[in-house]
């Protein structure tokens, strides 16, 4: 009856509003330890949740949580936790992380070298959106731009 995309929307909705934007760091960082995956994917969508709450985040077991984390626009977010994040096996963490401004160029580089057709696929587009070039040999060793 309803589509998977309403579902989404209605859950994403939800769980934004579990959340309010008033919130401290200490209470997003409580949060973390919700029972509730919507809570704790919402918190980890914050650009204001604490890193180490983040780095708690990036190993939950539920992939919408992970999803919150790749879709954390936060810009001191260090290269190595993308890379992390770059590994997951949910489809919907790597989605989130293409769409995300904040992913450095270098993780969406080698997220264009996958063997996933769809990822990589995903990940040339928006290299070629944004006018990133290959990041070369020098980006393979990880000595490239980021």
């Amino acid at each position: 009856m309803f589509s998977e995309n309403y579902s989404r929307q209605t859950a994403n909705a939800s769980a934004t509003s579990t959340a309010p934007d008033q919130i401290s760091e200490g209470e997003l960082a409580q949060l973390t330890r919700s029972p509730e995956a919507k809570v704790r994917a919402a918190v980890a969508a914050r650009s204001k949740t604490p890193l180490t709450s983040i780095l708690r985040l990036m190993t939950d077991e539920s992939p919408a949580v992970r999803v919150g984390v790749a879709r954390n626009e936060r810009p001191d977010m260090p290269i190595e936790m993308w890379q992390d994040l770059a590994g997951d096996k949910s489809h919907e963490v790597i989605a989130a992380m293409i769409a995300n401004p904040a992913v450095p160029d270098s993780v969406i580089a080698k997220l264009a070298r996958h063997r996933t057709k769809e990822y990589s696929a995903a990940a040339r587009k928006r290299m070629a959106e944004s006018n990133v070039k290959s990041p070369g040999i020098l980006g393979l060793v990880g000595l490239g731009r980021r």
